[in-house]
């Protein structure tokens, strides 16, 4: 089963930013310019970790991935445009 993970980045160089960008779009939705918010299983979890972890140069990039539990999900609040993606395969309890 899949959770919802909100997965923000701080990358110093363009051309890693731009890799990383689109590396996070094959699993989630942009949701501001560096935040994404993906539906993950644990494996799927793990499969992007170490593509973004090969794309990063760790001792100046940032990346950090914040699981939501159903409880969070449901107090999430939006302002100006936007929604929050939906998967059909999440559940919440």
């Amino acid at each position: 089963m899949s959770q919802l993970y909100v997965v923000c980045f701080d990358i110093t160089d363009a051309r890693r930013l731009r890799k990383v960008a689109e590396c996070l779009q094959n699993f989630g939705t942009r949701v501001q310019c560096s935040v994404f918010e993906c539906h993950l299983d644990a494996t799927e979890l793990g499969s992007l970790k170490q593509m973004l972890a090969e794309l990063i140069d760790p001792s100046c990039d940032n990346l950090r991935y914040y699981p939501l539990c159903g409880k969070d999900v449901n107090g999430i609040l939006i302002d100006g445009s936007g929604e929050l993606s939906i998967n059909a395969d999440f559940h919440l309890f």
